[in-house]
Parts: structure tokens; C-alpha cells; sequence
């Protein structure tokens, strides 16, 4: 779409990828640590209402910008660099209409700014939002965790509190940062519901299993109620225990929607296509008490799969069991990530498995299923999915 003598692309585009390769390349990738990741672009940019923006004269390239969503749904934050220039980020507010605006409400950039008072403290934990040191700490700690280029990881200026764009947390030892939460604000949904998109989160290898995770997306959710946002949306690998066990055993989250090969990079954590599971929370219910959490609880002391219900799939192997079940269990590796990198070949059975039954089950039409939960019994981890009957569907809304 041509506006102003600015090229608008949407991610529905065929030529979408390689403009946005282009662009980035102009503005000094990979070269530019101030640029959002090629993945985020690729897969999350325009699916919560950003756009890429071009401006070409004699078919070359002259000028280029990302415009993302803000908490006002009327306005874009456009985020323009000078080509090799990491130091001359631009970030300007202005109307959605105009995304290719060169003017606008100017946001000042601080290089460097303090981190607000703590917000919670648990076993020498510290949670609250970054300062600039912090900000970078959390970048080299995305880059340890995944073993990723520095093209990859997100900008710093994204863990800004004057960046309306997004919402940062960090975890923290001793001022040191050992686990980092970024989201960013999504364009409302059809029907008005405020959507804050959970991006990225690692927890440092050595204080895992202290409920850190936890308490960054229960921080997240508190800080997202405060501002009205209605849910929070995440996207999740199917064949990572641990993160099934947060998302649908510990938070309460579910999934009705699969995300075959969705990202394009391979790293360490991700050596085989990364398909990604469509994980929303809708914040009004997540009560610790309430309906939903002891049903939870319920499901994973008296469901066995294989007796109370059937199991989908024999380790890798779909074993096809016909639709029509309330319940259904969907194994999962104990541990994806070392199983990539002991037996790739065995791995690939699993993605690929996986991904035919979960495209073939999930859904909210007749005889599809949602994921609610998870569990680990006998030793063995599973995905619970529900069948999408009305009284779910009211449910899980």
C-alpha cells in the first residue's frame, strides 16, 4: 500500500520477507545491535499490527522504518535508524494513518536511566523493571541461553521505560540479571480485547527450578491488569516440558492454535523446525483460588493417561485414535533439549509426528480439542487436551 510516497507492507505480502531482509540489511544488520531480531520481524511484527515501512527512488532504497504498536490503539511508535548508525535510534509517535510520518511527538532515548524500585523479592530473588545496565545484562543473557548471534537478540532500547511499545522485567541476584520478560503491545482485537504480546523470556541455566518463571508472568500479569489489558499471548514450543508445566499446569494459559516451522532461525535450543504452539491467557480469570485452578489440580492427581483417557501418540509414533474423547493425552520428551542434541534423528520423528497430530486436532470446531493442561506421570510428560465442547469453549474464552 502506497501512502505519502511510503511504501506500507503487511505481513501478508509475498515480498514481505525479502523487503524486510532489505530494509534491515540498509539500516546495517547484522552489524546493528539497536535493530529488531530478523524473527521478530519475520514472525511477530505485523501479527500484533506493526508494519514496515519503505521509501525507494529509482528502485533503490532511501528510507526505511518499523512501526510499532502502542497502548493507544490510534497511535504507532515508528522506529527509524541511520544506516550503521546504532547510536542514532529514532523512536517518534505517530498516528496510525501516517506510519511513514517523518514528523511526530519525538520520544527521548535516554542512553542510560535507573531502574525503578523492586515490585517483588522472594529467596534473594529481586523482580521489577530494568535499568540500562540491566537492559544490556538481559540481552547478553537472551544470547547465552539460546546460543544466538547477536543479530538475533532484542535491542536495549526496548527495555526503556519510556518505550511505549513494550513491557520489561527482570529477575535479580545480587543486581545481576538471571532472568528477563519482554512483551509488546498488540493491536486490540476485532471484538476490543487488549492484548499485551508475551515475546521473549530466559531464565539463567543455574536458577532454574526456583520460580522465577513464575513470578516474572504473574509480575507481567499484574503490571498488564494495571494498565486494562485483557490477555496476555505467547507462543510455545510443544516438545518443551518445562514449559508446558508453567503455561498450562502453573498458570492456567491455553492453546487452541499450532504454529508449524514458525520461526525461522536454528539455534541451539532449536536445531529442527521450530513449530510453536499459540498460547493465550485471559487475565480476569487467573485467581489462584478460583474454579479453574482446582479443576487443574484435579485433572493432574486423577488423570492416567492410557486409563482415565486415551493417549494420542505412543512416544513419536501417532497412533491415530479416533476423535470423540472429552480428554486426551499428547506425550511429550522429557527433556527436547538434550534429545536434539543426542539423537537429532529421533528428534526429527518427534517434530514431525507432533505437528501432523497437534494441526490435525486443535481447534474450537467440532471434535477438535484445546490444550488446558499438562502433567508428568510414570515418569512421562504429557499435554492434556479437551475436547471444544460448548461448556469449554465457555470456559476457556
Amino acid at each position: 500500500m502506497e501512502h505519502g510516497g511510503f511504501r506500507i507492507w503487511s505481513g501478508s505480502e509475498p515480498d514481505f520477507p525479502r523487503q524486510a531482509d532489505q530494509a534491515r540489511s540498509f539500516l546495517g544488520a547484522p552489524d546493528n545491535p539497536a535493530l529488531l531480531p530478523p524473527q521478530f520481524v519475520a514472525a511477530a511484527l505485523t501479527g500484533i499490527g506493526g508494519m514496515l515501512v519503505t521509501r525507494s527512488r529509482a528502485d533503490a532504497l532511501v528510507d526505511t522504518a518499523f512501526a510499532l504498536p502502542t497502548r493507544d490503539p490510534f497511535v504507532l511508535l515508528t522506529v527509524r535508524h541511520a544506516a550503521n548508525r546504532p547510536d542514532a535510534t529514532r523512536l517518534t509517535l505517530v498516528d496510525r494513518d501516517r506510519p511513514g510520518a517523518p514528523d511526530g511527538t519525538l520520544v527521548d532515548l535516554p542512553a542510560d536511566w535507573k531502574a525503578p524500585e523492586p515490585v517483588f523479592a522472594t529467596d534473594s530473588i529481586v523482580i521489577g523493571e530494568p535499568g540500562s545496565e540491566h537492559a544490556e545484562q538481559a540481552r547478553q543473557l537472551q544470547g547465552r541461553i539460546w546460543q544466538s548471534p547477536p543479530d538475533n537478540l532484542y535491542p536495549t532500547w526496548l527495555y526503556a521505560p519510556v518505550c511505549p511499545a513494550s513491557m520489561s522485567l527482570v529477575a535479580l541476584h545480587e543486581n545481576r540479571v538471571v532472568g528477563f520478560l519482554l512483551g509488546f503491545q498488540s493491536q486490540p482485537d476485532r471484538d476490543g480485547t487488549t492484548v499485551l504480546e508475551s515475546q521473549v523470556m530466559g531464565v539463567d541455566p543455574a536458577y532454574r527450578n526456583r520460580g522465577i518463571a513464575v513470578h516474572l508472568k504473574h509480575q507481567q500479569a499484574i503490571m498488564a491488569g494495571m494498565l486494562g489489558i485483557d490477555a496476555i499471548r505467547w507462543t510455545a514450543d510443544p516438545l518443551q516440558a518445562g514449559s508446558a508445566l508453567l503455561n498450562f499446569g502453573r498458570l492456567g494459559a491455553f492453546s487452541r492454535r499450532f504454529l508449524p516451522d514458525y520461526l525461522p532461525f536454528r539455534n541451539e535450543l532449536n536445531r529442527l523446525p521450530a513449530s510453536r504452539l499459540r498460547v493465550e491467557w485471559t487475565l480476569a480469570r487467573e485467581d489462584s483460588g478460583n474454579a479453574l485452578s482446582q479443576r487443574r489440580l484435579r485433572q493432574r492427581e486423577t488423570v492416567v493417561p492410557g486409563t482415565t483417557c486415551p493417549v494420542a501418540n505412543d512416544g513419536p509414533t501417532d497412533l491415530n485414535i479416533a476423535s470423540g474423547s472429552p480428554l486426551m493425552a499428547i506425550e511429550i520428551p522429557r527433556d527436547w533439549t538434550a534429545l536434539q542434541q543426542s539423537d537429532l534423528a529421533e528428534a526429527l520423528t518427534w517434530r514431525t509426528s507432533l505437528d501432523g497430530l497437534l494441526l490435525r486436532c486443535l481447534g474450537d470446531g467440532p471434535d477438535q480439542y484445546r490444550i488446558t493442561n499438562a502433567l508428568i506421570h510414570g515418569g512421562r510428560t504429557f499435554l492434556l487436551a479437551e475436547q471444544a465442547t460448548d461448556e469449554l469453549l465457555r470456559l476457556y474464552q
